[in-house]
C-alpha cells in the first residue's frame, strides 16, 4: 500500500461516485496531498504497510500542537478512509485524535424574527430565497443552493431536500417559508438551481443580509440553521422531529443546533 498522486486522485473519484459532498472531497484532497508531501521530504524510503501507519501516525501527532481537534479528527478520517480503500480496513484504527471541545449552539439571538428581517432586506428574490431555505427549513447552504423547481411541491408545502451522502428528507414549509420562495420558483428555469449562485455566493449574502438588517453580531449561514433548529425544538420539545428536519443522523448532533437561552435554563433552574 504507498500513498501516491495517483492512488489519491482513485481514491477522490471513488468519493465522489459513492455520494462523498464536494466539500469533503475538496478538503480530504487537501489533507492527502499534505500528506503526501510531507513522507515525500521526511520519509522517501518507506518499506512496509506498518512503516506507512507508523509515520501516518506521527506526522498527525506532530499536528496536535499546531492544529484545532476537529482539524485532526478530519485528517484522521481521510487517512482511515483512504487506507480502506486502499485495501487496509484497520489503517490506523489505534490511533486516538484529541477531544474536541464541545461545540456551542449559536442561533441568532434575534431568532426567526432576525431571519424574517434578512428575509424584508434582501434586493432580490434569490437573496430572499436562500436566507428563507437555511433560516425557515433547516437547510445546509450547500441543499439550500442546489433546490431545483422539481423538488418543490407547493400544493402540499413540501420540500424534497437532496442532503449529504445523497440522502433524501422531505421537509414540509411554513407559510413564511413557502411565501419567500415563490417569487423564486416562479421564475425558475426547470432543472436548474432556484437560487441561482453557489455555495460561496450563498453565504456571503447571508452575511451582508445580517448587516443590512442590523443584527447584533455576524452571521453565518449554520447560524440560519441553528435558529430554525432551535425555534423548531422550543416550539415542538420533539428533538425526533428536529433531526428529522435537519438530516442528522443522530440525535447527538441536533442537540448541538438546538440552543437553550440563559431565561430558559434560569426558569429550568427554579425549582423551589
Amino acid at each position: 500500500m504507498t500513498l501516491t498522486q495517483g492512488s489519491i486522485d482513485q481514491y477522490l473519484n471513488w468519493l465522489s461516485a459513492n455520494g462523498g459532498s464536494p466539500r469533503t472531497e475538496k478538503a480530504y484532497r487537501t489533507d492527502l496531498e499534505m500528506l503526501l508531501a510531507h513522507l515525500a521530504a521526511n520519509h522517501p524510503n518507506l518499506a512496509t504497510d506498518d512503516e506507512l501507519e507508523l509515520a501516518v501516525a506521527g506526522y498527525l501527532t506532530d499536528l496536535r500542537t499546531r492544529l484545532a481537534p476537529t482539524t485532526i479528527h478530519r485528517k484522521l478520517a481521510a487517512f482511515r478512509s483512504w487506507g480502506k480503500r486502499s485495501g487496509r480496513p484497520a489503517f490506523l484504527a489505534g490511533y486516538r485524535a484529541p477531544t474536541p471541545p464541545a461545540p456551542e449552539p449559536h442561533p441568532l439571538p434575534e431568532g426567526i424574527d432576525g431571519v424574517l428581517r434578512m428575509i424584508s432586506c434582501a434586493g432580490t428574490p434569490q437573496h430572499a430565497a436562500v436566507v428563507a431555505l437555511c433560516g425557515l427549513a433547516g437547510l445546509r447552504v450547500s441543499e439550500a443552493c442546489a433546490v431545483r423547481p422539481e423538488d418543490l411541491d407547493m400544493a402540499d408545502r413540501i420540500l424534497l431536500v437532496h442532503g449529504k451522502g445523497a440522502k433524501l428528507r422531505r421537509v414540509p414549509l411554513s407559510d413564511a417559508a413557502a411565501n419567500a420562495i415563490l417569487p423564486t420558483l416562479l421564475a425558475a428555469t426547470p432543472g436548474e438551481p432556484i437560487v441561482g449562485f453557489g455555495e460561496r455566493r450563498a453565504r456571503e449574502v447571508i452575511t451582508e443580509l445580517g448587516v443590512s438588517a442590523k443584527l447584533s453580531r455576524r452571521v453565518a449561514s449554520h447560524d440560519l440553521r441553528a435558529t430554525f433548529a432551535t425555534a423548531a425544538y422550543n416550539k415542538s420539545l420533539n428533538l425526533r422531529a428536529v433531526q428529522t428536519l435537519l438530516g442528522h443522523a443522530n440525535s447527538k448532533q441536533t442537540e448541538v443546533y438546538t440552543g437553550v437561552s440563559v431565561a430558559q435554563m434560569r426558569d429550568a433552574a427554579d425549582v423551589a
